[in-house]
């Protein structure tokens, strides 16, 4: 009987942490809009480029480096935009989800050394990039999301969540396969690139708190969505911002 109730308030308390890291993530991306003119961070590489988020996992070059990357280097974690909210490479910890096992190494990239995984696990929330670029699904456009002030629908618009991607683009990485088939299959490039991790099932990178994925919406609430299967799909209008389908948790 002991076993089972340890492992339950383990999971509780796992739960716990990582709701106080989204909270406190969304505490510093507000901070950052209150200091840019409403703007959250984002990525231009010159005036008339479409704005874009940051795609790796790194806060610093390597493990012995304590310097932290500019937002705009290749290698750069999302989060990296808004880390002087967070006491710079020292606020990282917030950014590691306590249920997470393995994210993205960048493994499928042979040119890029095998660092330990302690390395990588403060870069276990992952962002979409349509927060900020323009969506165009089944005929509606959503545009770009530069300013908070922009979001029609933050209640319901994902700002991050438990994933092992850092930053999701699509119906192959994410909680929805961006389709209107309803059979069609989620993360299907995770389930592809489990081979490189030793088969590692990923979904459960998604759904790390008892089947669970926790979700940080644009307005500042937190909620789960569990685990149906991967030819379960949730509404892609929770990461383009457009009018939702389908009811959040």
């Amino acid at each position: 009987m002991l076993l089972p109730a340890l492992s339950h308030a383990k999971e509780e308390g796992q739960k716990a942490v990582c709701f106080s890291n989204l909270h406190q993530i969304h505490l510093g991306m507000t901070m950052y809009a209150d200091d840019n003119s409403g703007q959250i961070f984002y990525i231009r590489d010159n005036a008339a480029s479409a704005p874009y988020l940051p795609n790796d996992g790194q806060w610093t070059k390597d493990p012995t480096s304590s310097d932290l990357l500019s937002p705009t280097d290749s290698h750069a974690y999302w989060a990296v935009g808004y880390a002087k909210y967070f006491g710079g490479v020292a606020g990282r910890r917030v950014f590691r989800d306590p249920g997470a096992k393995k994210v993205d190494e960048w493994w499928d990239d042979s040119s890029r050394p095998h660092w330990p995984h302690e390395f990588w696990l403060n870069a276990s929330y992952g962002i979409h990039n349509y927060l900020v670029a323009t969506s165009t699904f089944q005929g509606v456009t959503e545009p770009a999301h530069t300013k908070l002030s922009d979001f029609k629908n933050p209640q319901t618009t994902i700002f991050c969540e438990d994933s092992a991607e850092q930053r999701m683009d699509g119906g192959d990485d994410s909680l929805s396969a961006f389709s209107t088939n309803p059979n069609a299959q989620i993360l299907t490039q995770w389930q592809g690139l489990s081979a490189l991790y030793g088969g590692y099932h990923f979904e459960w990178e998604w759904f790390r708190h008892n089947r669970r994925s926790s979700l940080l919406w644009v307005a500042g609430h937190v909620s789960m969505v569990k685990y149906a299967g991967l030819n379960k799909s949730v509404d892609y209008r929770w990461y383009t911002g457009t009018d939702p389908l389908q009811t959040p948790p």
